[in-house]
C-alpha cells in the first residue's frame, strides 16, 4: 500500500523505479548503506528495501507534504532501518527558497514562495556509501561540487542522479561530468524514454524554453574503490 497526493507523479515514479529499474544497483554488501536524496513519498526507498531488505537508508526530503506521506508509507509497509532527514540537499546548510508545486517536482528556486531547510551531504558521510541516489530538481551540481570540495565524494561507490536542464537555468552538465571524471568515476548517460517529447527528437529545434532530463549512473573505478574498503 502506498499513500500519495498526485496520481500522475505516482504512476511516473512506479514506472521508472519498479518497471524500468532506474535505481537498481548491485552490491557485494547485502546490507548496503544507501542515501536517498529527494525521497518524496518513499517510492525509491520501498524499492531499495525490496532488492536489499537488510539495507540502511538515509532519506533527505524537505517538503512537509511529502514528508507526511513518506512517514506513512514507511510505517504502513513496516520498513525498518530508515533515517529521515527533514531537509533538502545543497552546497550549504541553512534555509533557502523553495518552489512547492504539490507534486514530485518541487525545487529550490529564488522565486519560491516558501522556504526549506537544506544540508550539506558531506556532513552525513563518515563511512563508505554503497549507493547515492539524487533526484533533487536541479540542485545536483551543487551537491556533487560540495562533495568534491569536502573530499567525501571518494567515500561513494555508486551514484545515480537525475540531471535537469530547465528552461530558466544555465546548463551545467559539463562541469558535473568533469567532477565525476576527476574523481575516478566511470559513468553512462541515459534519457528518460517515458518522458521524451517529440520536439526533442530529430530534427532538433533547440529553443530557450526547451527543457529535458537525463539519468546519469556513475561507479567509482575498482582501483579507487578498494581504498575505501
Amino acid at each position: 500500500m502506498v499513500f500519495y497526493n498526485d496520481p500522475k507523479s505516482l504512476f511516473s515514479e512506479y514506472d521508472i523505479i519498479f518497471n524500468k529499474k532506474a535505481y537498481h544497483f548491485q552490491s557485494d554488501n547485502q546490507s548496503p548503506l544507501i542515501i536517498d536524496g529527494g525521497g518524496h513519498i518513499g517510492t525509491s526507498a520501498l524499492y531499495f528495501k525490496y532488492i536489499y531488505p537488510g539495507s540502511k537508508i538515509i532519506i533527505f526530503e524537505p517538503d512537509p507534504n511529502s514528508l507526511e506521506l513518506l512517514r506513512r508509507n514507511i510505517s504502513i509497509n513496516r520498513i525498518e532501518n530508515v533515517q529521515i532527514i527533514e531537509a533538502g540537499l545543497y552546497s550549504k546548510s541553512g534555509r533557502i527558497n523553495f518552489d512547492n508545486n504539490q507534486t514530485d517536482g518541487g525545487k529550490v528556486s529564488e522565486d519560491g514562495s516558501s522556504s526549506i531547510n537544506v544540508r550539506k551531504l558531506s556532513e552525513y558521510i563518515n563511512s563508505p556509501i554503497d549507493f547515492l541516489k539524487l533526484n533533487i530538481e536541479g540542485a545536483e551540481l551543487e551537491v556533487i561540487r560540495e562533495l568534491e570540495q569536502s573530499g567525501k565524494i571518494q567515500n561513494i561507490r555508486q551514484i545515480c542522479l537525475e540531471w535537469h536542464s530547465f528552461a530558466d537555468q544555465n546548463q551545467n552538465l559539463g562541469e558535473l561530468l568533469s567532477i565525476l571524471e576527476r574523481n575516478n568515476f566511470k559513468y553512462l548517460i541515459n534519457h528518460f524514454d517515458y518522458r521524451i517529447n517529440p520536439r526533442l527528437k530529430p530534427p532538433f529545434r533547440l529553443q530557450n524554453k526547451t527543457q529535458y532530463y537525463l539519468l546519469i549512473y556513475a561507479k567509482i573505478k575498482e582501483n579507487n574503490s578498494k581504498k575505501n574498503v
